[in-house]
Protein backbone atom coordinates (compact mmCIF):
# COMPACT_ATOMS: atom_id res chain seq x y z
CA UNK A 1 0.00 0.00 0.00
CA UNK A 2 1.20 3.85 -0.72
CA UNK A 3 2.04 5.79 2.06
CA UNK A 4 0.59 8.97 1.69
CA UNK A 5 3.99 11.02 1.89
CA UNK A 6 6.25 9.21 -0.57
CA UNK A 7 6.58 11.36 -3.14
CA UNK A 8 8.26 13.75 -0.76
CA UNK A 9 11.01 11.58 -1.34
CA UNK A 10 13.53 12.10 -3.98
CA UNK A 11 16.24 9.34 -4.08
CA UNK A 12 17.06 8.99 -7.73
CA UNK A 13 17.99 11.51 -10.77
CA UNK A 14 15.08 13.30 -12.89
CA UNK A 15 15.38 11.56 -15.93
CA UNK A 16 15.00 14.41 -18.07
CA UNK A 17 16.91 17.15 -16.60
CA UNK A 18 17.97 19.49 -18.45
CA UNK A 19 21.09 22.18 -16.82
CA UNK A 20 20.47 25.87 -17.54
CA UNK A 21 23.31 26.86 -19.97
CA UNK A 22 25.69 28.97 -17.18
CA UNK A 23 26.03 25.11 -15.65
CA UNK A 24 28.88 22.72 -16.35
CA UNK A 25 27.78 19.49 -15.36
CA UNK A 26 30.89 16.72 -16.39
CA UNK A 27 29.55 13.27 -16.29
CA UNK A 28 33.04 12.51 -15.75
CA UNK A 29 33.55 14.54 -12.64
CA UNK A 30 30.25 15.03 -11.36
CA UNK A 31 27.76 12.58 -10.11
CA UNK A 32 23.85 14.07 -10.10
CA UNK A 33 21.92 12.49 -6.88
CA UNK A 34 18.81 14.40 -6.48
CA UNK A 35 16.62 17.48 -7.90
CA UNK A 36 13.71 18.74 -6.56
CA UNK A 37 11.68 21.02 -8.11
CA UNK A 38 7.69 21.77 -9.06
CA UNK A 39 7.79 18.65 -11.25
CA UNK A 40 9.71 16.19 -9.06
CA UNK A 41 7.35 16.83 -6.38
CA UNK A 42 4.32 18.35 -7.60
CA UNK A 43 3.42 21.80 -5.90
CA UNK A 44 6.58 22.30 -4.63
CA UNK A 45 7.72 25.79 -4.05
CA UNK A 46 11.23 25.48 -2.93
CA UNK A 47 14.06 23.12 -5.01
CA UNK A 48 17.13 21.65 -5.08
CA UNK A 49 20.11 20.46 -6.88
CA UNK A 50 22.98 17.88 -5.20
CA UNK A 51 25.97 16.79 -6.88
CA UNK A 52 29.13 15.31 -5.65
CA UNK A 53 32.24 16.98 -7.17
CA UNK A 54 34.93 13.77 -7.64
CA UNK A 55 38.29 14.09 -7.60
CA UNK A 56 40.60 12.89 -10.29
CA UNK A 57 39.78 15.45 -13.10
CA UNK A 58 41.16 17.96 -14.45
CA UNK A 59 43.06 21.01 -11.82
CA UNK A 60 40.13 23.35 -12.51
CA UNK A 61 36.85 22.35 -12.97
CA UNK A 62 34.30 25.22 -13.86
CA UNK A 63 31.13 24.64 -13.25
CA UNK A 64 29.02 27.90 -13.02
CA UNK A 65 29.74 30.97 -15.71
CA UNK A 66 28.65 34.05 -14.19
CA UNK A 67 24.76 34.56 -13.75
CA UNK A 68 21.98 36.50 -12.06
CA UNK A 69 18.26 35.50 -10.49
CA UNK A 70 15.83 37.46 -9.63
CA UNK A 71 15.63 35.12 -6.13
CA UNK A 72 17.65 34.11 -3.55
CA UNK A 73 19.98 31.45 -3.74
CA UNK A 74 22.05 28.99 -1.74
CA UNK A 75 25.11 27.59 -2.14
CA UNK A 76 26.84 24.50 -0.11
CA UNK A 77 29.89 22.95 -0.29
CA UNK A 78 31.47 19.98 1.89
CA UNK A 79 34.50 18.11 1.78
CA UNK A 80 34.22 13.81 2.75
CA UNK A 81 36.87 14.77 5.18
CA UNK A 82 36.73 13.29 8.60
CA UNK A 83 39.87 13.78 9.81
CA UNK A 84 38.96 17.63 9.11
CA UNK A 85 35.22 18.45 8.29
CA UNK A 86 36.10 22.15 8.08
CA UNK A 87 38.77 21.73 5.45
CA UNK A 88 37.11 21.59 1.93
CA UNK A 89 40.21 19.49 0.38
CA UNK A 90 40.05 21.95 -2.92
CA UNK A 91 39.76 25.85 -3.36
CA UNK A 92 36.45 27.33 -4.82
CA UNK A 93 37.10 30.53 -7.10
CA UNK A 94 34.04 32.66 -7.02
CA UNK A 95 32.92 35.90 -7.94
CA UNK A 96 30.03 37.32 -6.18
CA UNK A 97 29.40 40.89 -7.45
CA UNK A 98 32.61 40.90 -9.67
CA UNK A 99 34.66 40.25 -6.30
CA UNK A 100 37.00 37.61 -6.36
CA UNK A 101 36.55 35.07 -3.57
CA UNK A 102 39.01 31.92 -2.51
CA UNK A 103 37.13 29.48 -0.31
CA UNK A 104 39.24 26.75 1.02
CA UNK A 105 37.01 25.47 3.73
CA UNK A 106 33.48 23.51 3.69
CA UNK A 107 30.29 25.90 4.19
CA UNK A 108 28.21 27.87 2.17
CA UNK A 109 26.77 31.24 0.76
CA UNK A 110 23.79 32.80 0.54
CA UNK A 111 23.45 34.99 -3.38
CA UNK A 112 20.82 37.57 -2.91
CA UNK A 113 18.22 38.10 -5.73
CA UNK A 114 19.75 40.31 -8.69
CA UNK A 115 22.98 39.91 -7.10
CA UNK A 116 25.69 38.39 -9.95
CA UNK A 117 27.37 35.11 -8.84
CA UNK A 118 30.37 33.36 -11.36
CA UNK A 119 31.82 32.20 -12.82
CA UNK A 120 32.24 29.09 -9.41
CA UNK A 121 35.32 27.02 -10.35
CA UNK A 122 36.39 24.26 -8.00
CA UNK A 123 40.48 23.78 -7.95
CA UNK A 124 42.44 21.03 -6.89
CA UNK A 125 40.07 18.75 -5.95
CA UNK A 126 41.14 15.78 -3.55
CA UNK A 127 38.97 14.77 -1.85
CA UNK A 128 34.65 14.01 -3.26
CA UNK A 129 32.82 17.57 -2.34
CA UNK A 130 29.16 17.39 -2.23
CA UNK A 131 28.01 20.80 -3.93
CA UNK A 132 24.29 21.68 -3.63
CA UNK A 133 22.20 25.01 -5.04
CA UNK A 134 18.64 25.58 -3.16
CA UNK A 135 16.75 27.86 -4.70
CA UNK A 136 12.55 28.55 -4.84
CA UNK A 137 11.42 26.71 -7.94
CA UNK A 138 7.43 26.60 -9.78
CA UNK A 139 5.08 29.40 -7.83
CA UNK A 140 7.79 29.71 -5.54
CA UNK A 141 9.72 32.38 -7.55
CA UNK A 142 9.38 35.79 -6.34
CA UNK A 143 7.07 34.74 -3.45
CA UNK A 144 8.82 35.72 -0.64
CA UNK A 145 8.07 34.34 3.02
CA UNK A 146 7.64 35.79 6.65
Amino acid sequence: MAKKYENYFVTKDKSDLKFPAYMHVDPKTTRHIAHIDQNTVKGAEFGCDNIWLLPGGPKEQKLMDANTQKYDRYFGFYSFNYDNIRDLCAEIEVYIGGEKHSIKKSGCMFIPAGLEVGPLTFKNITKPIFFTIEEPCGTGIGKKWD
